[in-house]
């Protein structure tokens, strides 16, 4: 590029073939364009004074043996001492088996044991892979160690118990290896190191997902490190800070760069700028130069920042006492590969000019160079291209290419940077290309909205991010930034779409262990503060909803609760009773017959497929027919009340019996059967009164079971005894049937649980059944003591089914505890309340806590248009991330109320305003009993058709 490229070449030949080669490249370009191209783009060509970063260390180990290399909490190492050490730990690196070629993990943190890890390795041609133990996770030092194949971890003794014991690997506590005599070596051990060879692995941030390790070589690291501006004016005398995180590719600028000039490294603890005030050259992130005070600073002589924008404010601080580099590029193109000495008075703060030996490009999406001022993407070329990622050749085919400009082979990496040329030559950055976001189908170029904010007169550092398709939020330091300002000063810069919707001040940008700014917290923070504003946006338009009037108050009366459907069949069946036994005088064979017939009715109505017949019939109706039927028809859940009525009537009944068997019998034998079956059906009524099934759910299954079977034992003993009569026997045979036929599909089968939270278990199952949407499976542990009834939920187009078990009482926790793999399981699925949905055009749905389980069947289904009202306590938290999303996949717009951001909701208001937005013919309710009846009769009082489930067992 330009004349210097032709000192890349051994003959005047080579040298026209390459520039006829470069001409084919850029022939898009005018030729004024072409000219600028070749100008701009190639940095000096410069040679190195050594090929192996250590071997300059080793330079000044013989000028300056005495000299401090390396300072720490009040301990000082010279270089002598420091090579001693390094050599030391080398030798028995080298008794281990590492050689030349190999990697070795440096799992350890700041200390002067670090700086003899790192040289050791150097020494024996191995490539060092570093990560601050006390921060890193150990399933990422696991993933780091079969990435690289490292057999031998180097730590500190205090740091063993944080590392991940894996077998093959050794570990090395340096700290414990310098206080030891192991060895005493005066030779210095010499391997003939090929430039080409990885000195370091670095990992990358991972933000994508698992970190990528990249490979930088000698030759790459000595192009930046000991050619200018990259050596940073580092010198015998000066200190340079090390205060960057060492699995930051910037800490290596700042170790070996100092270590390779013969400076002295000030490692810091834990105050930042204690150590910046100290030193001569200082290497920062932009954010961790934002927090160190540079009035006390003065003393610094070159200051250097890279890995995110600067803001303007800071550079030209800075700038007034030191000279300040503006730098940029990623781990892939060695540390920075372009860097911009920068001014107060200049115009603009760029990133300057490529690097010695090093190319940019700004190419378009087709790989074409743009013309001089035009926006592309950043490729670098040159020495500064590392080796590429480990184990990862997707990623490397992705990211590196042949180098179309410079040929012979050389690669190019795609740095995702915009940026364009100035008209003196130095690149302008312009963000990331993911920083290159659509907001209501325009394109936002988010560091231009950050860069209108630093302009603000008290601003010193701004970030912004997308919060979603529609608005940008922007962070701001310091905190009494005036929001309405800031956006108002964004409105007269930019188009209207670029105002941010939220700009939040904060006293500090929160940072990752990198020093670089850490988005992924402020984009949580945003949402949070999203969600805030939209909490009290809901709160307060929920306040303002204003239900209907209420229908006369005949309507009011007989939507009472006391007079719903159940009861009333309850009342029904017992006045039929009634009117009977008013009107008819009735023998004893009479009575056995309603007593009979009262007990079967009761029976067979609870009867899994009775129930299934109840509901297919009722929901036949077509949608043509009136609502006023179709809402009659819906209430065929009430069924239980014909149960109630008729075991009453039947006990009732009995209990005549009795009395009549006692005045007019002469014989009274019968009594011995009749009198202890009397009483287990009262017991069962009792148990039965909701007051104390409620407070004894366990001991009324055991009650209800056992005494209804005892109870048809006793009928079988009576009349074979006594009556024999062939109709009874008849009867007696089909509910008996009834009774058995669920345990004649008693099967234990194996149960997958997930527990997303302490109050919630999400069960799977697939035994061939694969039942319809809601319906609902009866599970035990113990078959003959206790059954408990869930909601099945059927992936579509899938077998097997699911259930929400939430934590209501002690079997549901110790379900949720103990974990079983296997359950019993009985009958076929029964019909549940949400069937009724298929009477209405349109259903509203709504739901408290556990509630959810018997809806989301009918949400994912989607067979009727239904929308979603969910009032519960933390959804995300308490349920999951794979039930929630999978409600909101099916059903974005479902009113979800956090009643832990947002407090409890009128539920009557909430279910109304869904639906009349939605459209809908009906609501239905699944909630506790109170809130359940309040809502069907809050809403069915004015006139909306409104079910809810029956708290009858």
């Amino acid at each position: 590029m330009g004349c210097d490229m032709q000192l890349q070449f051994n003959t005047k030949t080579e040298a026209t073939e390459k520039f006829v080669f470069l001409k084919n490249a850029i022939r898009n370009l005018s030729p004024y364009d072409q000219v600028q191209f070749e100008k701009y783009g190639q940095g000096p060509i410069v040679s190195p004074a050594f090929k192996t970063i250590h071997k300059a260390f080793e330079y000044y180990v013989e000028l300056q043996p005495h000299a401090i290399a390396v300072e720490h909490l009040g301990e000082c190492i010279s270089y002598y001492d420091l090579d001693f050490q390094a050599t030391r730990l080398a030798e028995m690196l080298s008794q281990l088996g590492v050689k030349s070629g190999d990697r070795v993990a440096l799992f350890i943190e700041r200390s002067i044991p670090m700086i003899v890890g790192i040289l050791a390795s150097l020494k024996l041609g191995a490539a060092y892979v570093p990560q601050d133990a006390r921060l890193t996770p150990e399933n990422q030092m696991r993933h780091v160690l079969k990435t690289t194949d490292a057999k031998v971890i180097l730590t500190l003794s205090k740091l063993k118990e944080k590392i991940p014991a894996v077998e093959g690997v050794k570990i090395i506590a340096v700290d414990d290896m310098m206080n030891s005599d192991f060895v005493n070596l005066k030779r210095r051990i010499s391997m003939p190191i090929d430039p080409e060879q990885a000195c370091f692995v670095l990992f990358t941030s991972g933000t994508t997902g698992l970190p990528n390790g990249v490979e930088v070589s000698h030759k790459n690291l000595c192009n930046i490190l000991l050619t200018d501006p990259g050596r940073m004016k580092m010198q015998p005398g000066y200190k340079v800070s090390q205060i960057l995180n060492i699995a930051f590719d910037m800490a290596a600028w700042e170790i070996l760069g100092c270590l390779s000039h013969g400076a002295t490294l000030l490692i810091r603890g834990s105050d930042i700028q204690e150590a910046v005030k100290q030193a001569d050259v200082v290497i920062a992130t932009p954010s961790i130069l934002s927090k160190v005070d540079a009035s006390v600073c003065q003393k610094v002589k070159v200051v250097a920042v890279a890995g995110e924008p600067c803001p303007r404010a800071l550079a030209d601080t800075w700038s007034e006492f030191a000279e300040f580099y503006n730098s940029c590029g990623p781990t892939e193109v060695t540390i920075v590969n372009t860097m911009q000495l920068h001014h107060k008075h200049l115009d603009k703060l760029t990133i300057g000019k490529p690097t010695p030996n090093n190319t940019v490009y700004i190419l378009d999406e087709n790989l074409k160079p743009c013309a001089i001022g035009e926006i592309g993407e950043m490729w670098a070329g040159g020495d500064c291209v590392t080796k590429g990622y480990l184990a990862n050749e997707q990623l490397n085919s992705e990211r590196y290419r042949l180098d179309p400009f410079l040929g012979e082979g050389r690669k190019m990496f795609r740095t995702r940077d915009l940026g364009r040329w100035t008209e003196n030559g130095e690149l302008e950055h312009l963000g990331r290309t993911d920083d290159q976001v659509k907001i209501r189908g325009f394109r936002v170029e988010l560091d231009s909205v950050s860069t209108v904010l630093e302009s603000i007169p008290g601003c010193t550092q701004a970030v912004t991010l997308k919060l979603n398709d529609r608005h940008l939020v922007s962070f701001v330091t310091p905190k009494n930034i005036n929001p309405e300002v800031a956006k108002q000063a964004v409105a007269k810069a930019l188009p209207y779409y670029c105002t941010p919707a939220l700009v939040i001040g904060v006293d500090e940008l929160p940072l990752t262990s990198r020093g670089k700014i850490d988005k992924r917290l402020l984009t949580t923070i945003a949402l949070a503060e999203e969600q805030k504003q939209q909490n009290q946006k809901d709160v307060q338009e929920h306040l303002r909803v204003e239900l209907p009037a209420k229908k006369s108050w005949l309507t009011q009366f007989l939507k009472h609760p006391l007079l719903m459907p159940y009861n009333r069949l309850a009342v029904a069946v017992t006045l039929i009773n009634l009117i009977i036994f008013m009107q008819a005088n009735l023998d004893l064979t009479e009575i056995s017959h309603l007593i009979l017939t009262n007990f079967a009715v009761a029976n067979l109505i609870r009867q899994e497929h009775v129930i299934n017949l109840l509901f297919r019939m009722a929901t036949s109706a077509p949608l043509s027919w009136p609502l006023k039927i179709r809402w009659g028809l819906a209430k065929v859940y009430h069924f239980g009340g014909i149960n109630v009525g008729a075991f009453f009537s039947g006990s009732l009944w009995f209990l005549y019996l009795i009395v009549q068997t006692v005045l007019n019998s002469k014989d009274l034998s019968p009594l011995i059967l009749m009198l202890p079956h009397f009483f287990i059906l009262l017991a069962v009524m009792v148990m039965a009164l909701p007051q104390i099934r409620a407070k004894f759910h366990n001991q009324f299954e055991i009650v209800a079971r056992f005494g209804i079977w005892s109870s048809l034992f006793l009928f079988w003993a009576q009349e074979l005894i006594y009556s024999r009569n062939p109709i009874h026997i008849g009867v007696l045979a089909i509910v008996t049937y009834a009774q058995i036929l669920p345990w004649l599909k008693l099967k234990k089968v194996k149960i997958d649980l997930t527990i997303p939270s302490n109050h919630v278990a999400l069960a799977k199952f697939n035994y061939g059944v694969t039942p319809f949407a809601g319906s609902s499976t009866d599970l035990s542990v113990d078959p003959l003591f206790e059954w408990h009834s869930f909601a099945n939920i059927p992936h579509p187009n899938e077998e097997g089914f699911r259930l929400a078990i939430s934590r209501a009482g002690d079997w549901t926790a110790n379900l949720i505890d103990q974990r079983p793999t296997e359950i019993y399981v009985r009958g076929v699925p029964a019909a549940g309340v949400g069937n009724i949905e298929k009477l209405f055009k349109r259903v509203v749905f709504v739901a408290t806590g556990s509630g959810i389980g018997p809806c989301l069947p009918h949400l994912v289904a989607k067979k009727v248009p239904s929308q979603l009202v969910w009032s519960t306590k933390n959804p995300r938290k308490t349920y999951g991330d794979e039930l929630l999303n999978e409600i909101l996949q099916t059903h974005p717009d479902a009113v979800i109320w956090d009643t832990d951001q947002k407090g409890k909701p009128d539920m009557v208001k909430l279910a109304y305003k869904a639906y009349v937005d939605f459209g809908a013919e009906a609501v239905i309710c699944i909630a506790n009993k109170k809130l359940t009846w309040q809502v069907v009769q809050e809403l069915e009082t004015r006139g909306i058709p409104a079910f809810g489930a029956i708290w009858d067992s």
